[in-house]
């Protein structure tokens, strides 16, 4: 059995990937970055991170989910002085119990604009 690519509007297209992939009840969103604010030479840290966050909450409700069924995220940073700007936000998007998370510090994204990325994992309900 295969799985469903789930079509996320308001996200850039995707080119040889799918930003959201769900099977049964198992949802994996792919790593998402601030896109618009980091073309735009926006470096901020707490700037990138909301874009990221927001595109991580569009995404897991175009799977038919919501924040509270994300269990796990991975963080990406380009350096770890961002990570003040993952923590603050954390609670504005995720309620206690929070998802287990790993974050990793990385020498550079696929763009040099990107400073930071999200990727998630869901559970649905049945």
């Amino acid at each position: 059995m295969g799985f469903e690519a789930i079509d996320v509007p308001g996200l850039p297209e995707p080119g040889q990937f799918s930003h959201v992939v769900k099977k049964g009840n198992f949802v994996f969103i792919s790593g998402q970055t601030a896109g618009q604010d980091a073309r735009e030479g926006n470096l901020d840290p707490m700037t990138q991170a909301e874009s990221c966050f927001e595109y991580l909450k569009r995404a897991i409700e175009a799977a038919g989910g919501t924040m509270d069924d994300i269990v796990k995220v991975n963080i990406f940073l380009t350096d770890g002085s961002q990570f003040p700007a993952i923590k603050e936000l954390r609670p504005k998007y995720f309620n206690k119990p929070y998802p287990a998370a790993t974050t990793v510090i990385v020498s550079s994204m696929v763009s040099r604009a990107l400073i930071l990325e999200i990727e998630a994992t869901a559970i649905l309900d049945a």
